[in-house]
């Protein structure tokens, strides 16, 4: 970050507010410059600058991932063993293969797998692994625990479920090995806070800045965690820019117990540097699927009626605490019923405490259905609508991800992967943008194919709007004075390239802070 870099002779896509192509860029000690010619940009250029010729390729700013889980990701894919895609009986034979290795060291044997995977029994997995406790994760609302695992949660007969998690029990009042919304409720150690950092960084690197992501916010699953973003951070070894965004309880891996633990401290979203700091509380409302809050689920009995976290007052007093505090809300809200509760607190919140510049975000909101009535109050409220373009891969062919209709009122949707290792492809911006574009999962079948947007609309998602989500919308997001150092140079324009070429497409330079971070010749420069 203390020298100077010069980008020249290509086709460099600004994204600023007048969206200007120009030829080249200069970067000076982090930041921006200018842009303009490339006869310009050199003759600017001190002696010592770094110049790279891009010999016509092109240029983006450094792409936003709005909200994903990379602790989640480097386990799936560094500590775990990877099952996903495979059958049953592929699943129990790669346990097998593997579990004297962890009854010798005592470890937990946490699997792998993806969406709509056909998981084994606890029965199944008992057969192959007695005495060693094991998890087979579909995703992270959805696992199969043997019952080792079951007993060292203390998942015995008379156990009952925390609010907000399900953990089914059989007719004869035992555990079944079926949980969602609690893999939290294991207890799994983590790995050291020094192997973890390793795993951080190296995952950062692979599966985000080989791609042009260069901003992450993160959802961090463990306070070691937690340590290991901020050990990096200091021995100036965290490639990438981070947001922290922790989950408050109950829900989904939470790090705070509640609101107040953060309020009392009295830090707030954007407290932090440039490289790393704090963004807001992630809250759930429900879960996933089955244990989303859906009027579909109402006409079951009430047990099924999925896994809601809080009542409406509740969620007020929270909103309102958190935004009285200078705390962004992310609420996780699937079903329909719970994404029209959360806005009617939104809207509370708002009327009490006057406060109408916090960007609460709702996550998920527009994936599974959306109509005028629900578009309208998220532009009334002006709530940020998290929408994930990714999920298209795994949806049956019933879902809306309604990017289209959301921006035409105004809203301005944040491209993300949100993915813990269930769809590790997710983490490439460039899928998510082909998915806005093709609208057909992973068989060819469309998903209302009416909600399409181009490729430079999809772009604009993982930059302006991403940045605004996080309030960096002055700093990232953009190739303009000013600016961060943060570019991408990819080997052809992306706005020309098929859906295939998108989804599979990685940068040549990955520019953070005007330090070449990836080198798609070397990978980490």
């Amino acid at each position: 970050m203390d020298g100077q870099l010069a980008l020249v002779d290509g086709s460099v896509l600004t994204m600023a507010p007048e969206e200007r192509t120009v030829q080249a860029v200069l970067i000076s000690h982090g930041t921006v410059t200018a842009v303009g010619g490339t006869r310009e940009i050199l003759a600017a250029a001190p002696p010592s600058t770094e110049i790279v010729d891009l010999g016509g390729r092109t240029v983006v700013p450094g792409l936003i991932d709005a909200h994903t889980h990379v602790e989640f990701c480097a386990l799936s894919r560094q500590h775990w063993l990877d099952v996903r895609g495979r059958s049953r009986s592929v699943t129990l034979e790669r346990i097998g293969a593997v579990v004297a290795e962890h009854r010798r060291t005592g470890d937990w044997l946490v699997a792998q797998g993806t969406y709509g995977q056909d998981l084994p029994t606890r029965e199944e997995i008992d057969a192959v692994a007695p005495d060693v406790p094991v998890l087979v994760r579909e995703s992270m609302h959805r696992l199969t625990a043997n019952t080792a695992a079951l007993t060292r949660a203390g998942m015995t007969r008379g156990y009952t479920s925390p609010v907000g998690t399900r953990v089914e029990i059989g007719a004869d009042g035992v555990p079944t090995g079926l949980v969602e919304e609690g893999y939290h409720l294991f207890p799994i150690p983590a790995p050291t806070v020094e192997t973890m950092a390793e795993m951080l960084r190296e995952e950062l690197v692979h599966s985000f800045l080989r791609h042009g992501v260069t901003t992450i916010y993160e959802l961090p699953a463990t306070s070691t965690g937690m340590r290991a973003y901020q050990r990096l951070h200091r021995a100036g070894r965290l490639p990438a820019r981070l947001s922290l965004n922790p989950t408050i309880a109950p829900g989904l891996n939470p790090l705070l117990g509640s609101i107040e633990q953060w309020t009392d401290f009295g830090l707030t979203t954007g407290f932090g540097d440039d490289r790393l700091w704090l963004g807001g509380a992630k809250v759930f409302l429900d879960g996933d699927d089955t244990a989303s809050c859906d009027r579909a689920h109402l006409s079951k009995t009430p047990s099924e009626w999925g896994t809601a976290t809080r009542h409406y007052a509740e969620i007020v007093d929270l909103l309102v605490r958190a935004n009285s505090a200078g705390i962004q809300v992310w609420i996780h809200a699937i079903g329909d019923v719970v994404q029209e509760l959360a806005l009617d607190a939104v809207a509370e919140a708002r009327r009490v405490t006057g406060r109408t510049d916090l960007r609460n975000r709702l996550e998920h909101v527009a994936n599974l259905w959306s109509d005028a009535a629900l578009l309208d109050r998220l532009a009334e409220l002006e709530v940020i609508p998290v929408p994930t373009a990714a999920f298209m891969h795994s949806d049956p062919g019933t879902g809306v991800y309604a990017y289209r209709s959301l921006i035409e009122r105004g809203l301005c949707p944040p491209g993300n992967s949100d993915t813990g290792g269930t769809q590790p492809f997710a983490t490439n911006p460039w899928f998510g943008i082909a998915a806005m574009r093709a609208r057909t999962n992973r068989e060819g079948v469309p998903i209302a194919p009416e909600e399409a947007v181009d490729v430079l609309t999809g772009l604009r998602t993982y930059t302006t709007y991403a940045a605004a989500a996080g309030f960096r919308e002055n700093r990232l997001g953009a190739l303009a004075p000013g600016f961060a150092g943060d570019a991408v140079v990819l080997p052809a324009d992306p706005r020309d390239m098929s859906d295939t070429e998108l989804r599979d497409l990685q940068a040549d330079l990955t520019v953070v802070g005007g330090e070449i971070v990836w080198n798609r010749e070397d990978g980490l420069s």
